[in-house]
């Protein structure tokens, strides 16, 4: 929490917004199964490959090796460049709306300002872990983590996976997408200044990281 306050004071976060969709998304949930031990047992003692949607993703898919947990957007790439569906997607539902016909886990995040694509695409979910920024409510987790690729990665950590390896995690590089999709890219450069540091966080905290040298 102290370092999400620190976020939420740098890029001015609603904290009290973000409680709020918090308890929706635990409403949102009710009658729903909790896929949380799932997601624990497919990333458990695994080499877990993290996909980022940034400009290097499409050509460093080749011969990957470990259960596929992709960022929001990544999604899309993957399916596109693989022809398959990552296990796992971690997503605040504002990436395409392709990677909600997937068959893959979701972890979606819930935020103040994406209550409204929650009351629009939780309900018509299965396969579902909800996660929140702020303190957890009910079947809804925080894992720790800010952006979905950083997140994907305290997930993966507190999951124990026994690897982790970064693809697509272009740290300084916006992508066309963000672009196409009216992104304030000041505000998304900004974050993924925050994501390399959370990851570089987990790191300390004993994140089994590989292949640090090939983040961007």
């Amino acid at each position: 929490m102290p370092i999400y306050m620190r976020i939420a004071a740098e890029l001015g976060l609603d904290v009290e917004a973000d409680r709020e969709a918090t308890i929706l998304m635990d409403r949102l949930m009710t009658g729903k199964e909790d896929k949380t031990d799932e997601l624990e047992y497919l990333l458990k003692n695994e080499r877990v490959i993290i996909l980022g949607n940034g400009p290097s993703l499409p050509k460093n898919l080749e011969d990957l090796h470990g259960v596929v947990i992709a960022a929001d957007a990544a999604a899309s790439v993957y399916k596109r460049v693989v022809r398959k569906e990552p296990d796992i997607i971690v997503t605040d539902l504002d990436g395409p709306p392709d990677i909600l016909e997937m068959g893959s886990l979701k972890v979606v995040h819930a935020h103040g300002d994406n209550m409204d694509r929650l009351r629009k695409f939780v309900p018509l979910m299965k396969e579902l872990v909800g996660t929140t920024q702020v303190e957890p409510v009910g079947k809804v987790h925080n894992f720790g983590g800010f952006t979905d690729g950083d997140r994907a990665v305290f997930i993966s950590m507190m999951a124990g996976a026994k690897s982790v390896v970064l693809i697509g995690m272009d740290f300084d590089s916006v992508t066309e997408y963000d672009i196409l999709a009216g992104k304030d890219l000041i505000k998304k450069r900004k974050k993924l200044e925050i994501a390399k540091w959370l990851i570089e966080i987990a790191g300390k905290m004993g994140c089994p990281l590989e292949e640090v040298s090939k983040w961007r």
